[in-house]
């Protein structure tokens, strides 16, 4: 009998968590009118088209196969629906992005809940470069900047990248671009491995994916 009683409510378990997974609540979103100063040169997106990407929300439910932009200048995501530009309202915790569709190689992905300082805020979306002992992420943003230019009057407006590095390790952050300084500081403990590592790949500290490879190396050590 008792057996029969634990059969019964796994059963319901079971079945009450099944349910749960297939009445959860779709993303959810609201019309935006994606508003372009025609005065300021370049682009605050990230991309200008749309891309393929996976989203993932606070409670971990994935959505597949969305096609979203981000708006590097306010750190926004959105996404695209039978024509129509969203901004989401649903709390989304992760982003798989790929700019080019099909080719897994060149997923970004972007996670908040991060915090260093006045650049790198919990709420803010930053991309993930390696996870581990070290965690390296890159807050991609556009600033709005004023320059001249022969012969055209007054200041002209632009977008310009602005990309910040942090590098994370055992609640230490340090913010510093890609190379040979950067590795050999939070990498000293393995540098001799690491320095050997990187000369047999013929790898360049500055260069920021020769840079990820030495610190996710590290990472499986």
């Amino acid at each position: 009998m008792k057996k029969l009683y634990s059969a019964i409510v796994l059963f319901i378990l079971q079945y009450a968590a099944n349910s749960q997974e297939t009445m959860a609540d779709p993303i959810t979103g609201r019309p935006y009118n994606v508003k372009v100063d025609e005065t300021i040169r370049g682009s605050a997106f990230l991309f200008d088209d749309w891309k393929t990407a996976n989203v993932t929300d606070k409670r971990g439910y994935p959505y597949v196969g969305m096609r979203l932009k981000f708006d590097a200048y306010i750190n926004k995501f959105f996404y695209l629906q039978r024509d129509t530009t969203y901004e989401f309202v649903s709390n989304m915790e992760e982003v798989e992005l790929f700019p080019i569709t099909g080719d897994t190689a060149t997923k970004m992905v972007f996670k908040k809940g991060f915090t260093a300082d006045s650049k790198l805020t919990a709420d803010k979306f930053v991309q993930v470069l390696s996870e581990g002992k070290i965690t390296a992420v890159k807050y991609i943003n556009k600033k709005q900047e004023e320059i001249t230019e022969y012969n055209v009057p007054g200041k002209i407006k632009v977008f310009k990248d602005n990309m910040t590095y942090f590098f994370i390790k055992e609640g230490n952050t340090v913010s510093q671009k890609p190379g040979l300084k950067l590795l050999q500081e939070i990498l000293k403990d393995k540098w001799a491995t690491i320095d050997a590592y990187m000369k047999q790949n013929d790898l360049n500290a500055k260069n920021e994916d020769d840079c990820v490879k030495a610190i996710k190396y590290y990472n499986n050590l």
